[in-house]
């Protein structure tokens, strides 16, 4: 099984960096939720932020559905890209799952993909500046956004080339 862990502001959501997130600009994405409920597996919900930021979001988006679970500052002792973050993360899916080999983490900032690749999972920077390539050895695929990535993925499952 996959499991899609996915980072919230600026992956899930973008948003203007530094200014106060208004939540009653947020709206429902139904292109995004077709395509996390096109996901072959359980999806997370892995922010710096709070819980109730989380929560917020995914609720306005009207995705909340599709996760199984919310790991947030409120609920991990340690915060993205501390390494224990990424092993409190790891561990509590294993309560769930034996098999954690298949963990797909979407993230913003490099720093995070880098500790997510040393814990063995398969990364993808999502960013708008993204550089296409190899150029760093922790991100295995690199897109402008969130749907351009869940399209592609979805398009190699349809083909049968899952990863």
């Amino acid at each position: 099984m996959i499991h899609y862990v996915f980072d919230l502001d600026d992956t899930l959501i973008i948003h203007q960096k530094g200014v106060r997130l208004n939540y009653n600009t947020i709206v429902e994405d139904n292109i995004l939720k077709s395509l996390l409920e096109n996901c072959k597996g359980e999806c997370y919900v892995y922010t710096n932020g709070t819980f109730g930021h989380a929560i917020a979001v995914i609720e306005k988006m009207n995705i909340k559905e599709f996760f199984f679970k919310v790991y947030s500052r409120d609920n991990i002792p340690y915060m993205k890209p501390d390494l224990r973050s990424f092993d409190a993360v790891d561990n509590d899916i294993k309560k769930y799952y034996k098999d954690t080999n298949n963990i797909y983490f979407f993230d913003d900032l490099l720093e995070n993909l880098k500790s997510a690749k040393d814990k063995g999972w398969t990364t993808f920077w999502i960013n708008p500046k993204f550089i296409s390539g190899h150029l760093y050895d922790y991100v295995d695929y690199s897109f402008r956004d969130i749907k351009t990535c869940l399209i592609y993925l979805e398009k190699q499952n349809n083909n049968n080339n899952i990863f």
